[in-house]
């Protein structure tokens, strides 16, 4: 009897733990919702959950030239019309705000410069974790997959390169990231905390 008791409250127990386990679900983050009249404008904080340090946006079709694209902006855009850059060809970064995050994969693009090296760095607590450097094109985006998992912190570096459009410039173009976030284990804790709680009553009960 008590084997058959105690083998149901397993069963119920990791029917509870399947029922309670947070789903992941992957974010493509295109920039297009962000407003732009085609200048520039920087990265709010809390744009979709996580702190933006020296990040721009910019509408690639607004910001057209002559020959109906800025320099590589318009030819880094994947989905119209939001592309994002790093601001005055500096190193900017990608912070966590309290949840950590998946890096899967992101389209990158030289802004001037062709062959342009883009260093992307992945840190946890301090800890830096994955180093990637790939090599953009300055007239059509890249799909780079980078798999960082569990992060906190993404760095990004861009140097080197020849000049495409006129101007030697290490501002890159980046859009279609696409991210994960990672569930919080809270939830789940409560969860297991409660059917212990509640067997411990119920064994009491019968005893």
């Amino acid at each position: 009897m008590k084997t058959t008791t105690l083998m149901r409250f397993y069963a119920v127990f990791a029917l509870v733990i399947l029922l309670s386990t947070p789903t992941r679900s992957q974010t493509v983050v295109t920039f297009d919702d962000l407003v732009d009249n085609g200048a520039g404008t920087l990265i709010t904080n809390a744009y979709q959950g996580l702190t933006w340090s020296n990040f721009g946006v910019v509408n690639a079709i607004l910001a057209s030239n002559a020959s109906g694209y800025s320099a590589g902006y318009g030819y880094g855009m994947v989905s119209p019309s939001n592309v994002c850059f790093n601001w005055a060809g500096n190193p900017a970064e990608i912070d966590a705000r309290g949840t950590n995050f998946d890096l899967i994969s992101t389209y990158l693009t030289g802004a001037w410069n062709s062959n342009l090296n883009i260093e992307v760095q992945g840190f946890r607590g301090g800890t830096l974790l994955y180093n990637t450097t790939v090599v953009a094109s300055a007239t059509s985006p890249t799909l780079f997959t980078f798999d960082y998992l569990d992060i906190d912190r993404l760095y990004f570096d861009s140097y080197g390169g020849q000049p495409a459009f006129g101007n030697d410039s290490p501002n890159f173009v980046m859009d279609n990231m696409t991210i994960e976030f990672i569930p919080e284990p809270s939830s789940l804790l409560l969860t297991v905390l409660g059917v212990v709680t509640l067997w411990a009553f119920v064994k009491r009960r019968r005893v």
